[in-house]
């Protein structure tokens, strides 16, 4: 025969594991994922670095996937032509979204993942860059539109794959 004491003691001890763990399930699911940061440079920043950060935003956000993505140019100029402007409204891409920005050094030691487009990629700065050579969005708008979806969804893969969320 189990005593009064002892019987509560187990039920009480049982209970607490219990509960622990339930808790402690919780707190692992809710503790937010760190984004990965994802940084585009190009050249002058307004054009292919910007469209591709906000097509990554979107696609990102539709994937649920935790990023954080930026764009830089090394010599900041708006090379935006109107056709092209009207092309991406059409698109609902605003490349504008975001101030255009100079890379610095700061910048490529905080991203995850650096993208450099064309020449960007011969910076010493983006030595460690991963380098895509890409068809002009003011030239051949089809042809980087889809040059960019192609690439977007490979590492849209990539960062399936990656993500602990």
């Amino acid at each position: 025969m189990v005593q009064p004491y002892r019987d509560t003691l187990h039920r009480r001890t049982i209970l607490t594991a219990l509960l622990a763990g339930l808790f402690a399930g919780r707190t692992a699911a809710a503790a937010p994922c760190r984004p990965t940061r994802i940084l585009f440079v190009c050249p002058v920043g307004t054009v292919k670095s910007a469209i591709a950060r906000e097509t990554l935003r979107k696609r990102a956000a539709a994937s649920h996937l935790p990023v954080l993505v930026q764009s830089r140019g090394l010599a900041p100029a708006n090379h935006v032509s109107p056709a092209l402007a009207e092309r991406l409204r059409a698109d609902a891409i605003d490349p504008t979204a975001d101030p255009l920005r100079a890379l610095t050094a700061a910048d490529v030691a905080d991203a995850d993942i650096l993208i450099a487009f064309d020449e960007a990629a011969q910076s010493p700065l983006l030595a460690k860059a991963r380098a895509w050579r890409t068809p002009s969005w003011n030239d051949e708008y089809d042809a980087a539109k889809a040059d960019l979806a192609r690439r977007l969804d490979g590492l849209i893969d990539e960062l399936a794959r990656s993500s602990a969320c």
